[in-house]
């Protein structure tokens, strides 16, 4: 996912608010404001299928179902529709929810002639290694929460995404200090932060040359201040 100056600007979930979260709408919104990448959650849903959605749904075991969705439950959009929206006008960061989806995934992508520019991300290493082994070429990205920073010589999500293989290191803002900044440039790694909506935090990381992208709730302002140099 490449952006023109500065930057990626990833709307979280898409861009929410014109539409719910982790819809077409939303990802639809997000290129209409010409933000460069959209971030979507991943699960399997009660069918079996790759669906956008951040929480579990009710039911759902990740065995497919041949019944199909409950009755009068929306149907959430599955991957593949998403990727073939984004296909030639979005960037889109696939945050992996649960265990045992990035073999599917990548088979998703792999379908694709043509797929939007993708970087998988997820809190489980394991997610991230299968999905490094399967589709190397894709960009991958550790998450990383506020809590829990370890070790002498480089900060310890350092370590863990190098440790699975990862290209990106996915951080809580709380986290995009200097140590941990420094650590993961030097490494190779690229950073993302999330979720970042203050515009005070929002600007200083639009420049930071260390800094790969902030995932905001906030697209709209992000692009601004970092229009504004």
């Amino acid at each position: 996912m490449g952006a023109g100056t500065g930057p990626l600007v990833v709307a979280h979930r898409g861009l929410v608010g014109p539409a719910p979260e982790n819809t077409l709408e939303a990802i639809a919104a997000t290129v209409a404001a010409g933000a460069d990448a959209a971030e979507v959650d991943v699960r399997r849903g009660w069918n079996g299928r790759l669906i956008l959605a951040h929480d579990p749904l009710p039911g759902a075991r990740g065995a497919p179902d041949p019944s199909g969705d409950p009755v009068g439950t929306p149907a959430p959009v599955e991957l593949g529709d998403a990727l073939t929206l984004a296909r030639g006008r979005l960037g889109l960061n696939l945050e992996l929810k649960e265990p045992g989806l990035a073999a599917d995934v990548a088979a998703v992508i792999s379908r694709l002639s043509s797929p939007p520019e993708i970087l998988v991300s997820s809190f489980l290493e394991s997610e991230i290694e299968t999905l490094a082994q399967v589709l190397p070429e894709c960009p991958t990205g550790l998450v990383r929460g506020a809590l829990g920073m370890s070790g002498r010589r480089l900060p310890g999500v350092v370590r863990q995404a190098l440790a699975c293989g990862a290209t990106h290191l996915v951080i809580e803002r709380h986290r995009a200090r200097r140590r941990v900044l420094d650590g993961a440039v030097s490494s190779g790694l690229q950073v993302l932060v999330w979720t970042v909506n203050q515009p005070t935090q929002l600007g200083r990381l639009l420049h930071d040359q260390r800094v790969a992208g902030v995932i905001t709730d906030r697209a709209s302002l992000a692009l601004e201040l970092r229009s504004a140099g």
